[in-house]
């Protein structure tokens, strides 16, 4: 878990046109600190005892900016589940089958860069693989 300024916080949204309110950092910093590929409902039970105020449509609003303005990503999973993360880098996902976590893995050397395929312009790629995660490989092998 990393740990993030709230001035780049603030940095981050301010550059996009977002005003730093205190539910959009606290969120923003949930994401960038956890790295789980949290749902809307895991950040809003995480988040709303730290502020009582705090709301599920807060939470939604907050994360459907956030993508659209290109400050985090959103990936669908075969759940039909949104989850999210900070993390804009290109890499991929893998998905366990037995847990239902999900890491995150370097593409390297798997896409090439490419903005442009066979003239449609790229403007995302999400890389999901399934299996099953070291952690219950090992409680399987006992």
């Amino acid at each position: 878990m990393s740990t993030v300024s709230l001035k780049e916080l603030c940095d981050t949204l301010e550059k996009v046109g977002i005003r730093p309110t205190h539910q959009r950092l606290e969120i923003l910093k949930y994401l960038a600190e956890h790295r789980v590929h949290p749902t809307a409902e895991m950040i809003y039970s995480s988040l709303k005892t730290e502020i009582p105020t705090f709301s599920k449509t807060t939470v939604y609003n907050t994360l459907k900016l956030l993508e659209k303005k290109g400050v985090i990503s959103a990936l669908a999973t075969v759940e039909d589940q949104i989850r999210y993360e900070a993390n804009l880098t290109p890499h991929g996902h893998f998905k366990c089958i037995q847990c239902g976590r999900l890491f995150d893995f370097e593409l390297t050397g798997v896409l090439p860069p490419r903005t442009e395929i066979d003239g449609h312009q790229v403007l995302e790629c999400q890389v999901m693989v399934k299996g099953i995660c070291r952690q219950c490989r090992s409680v399987t092998a006992k």
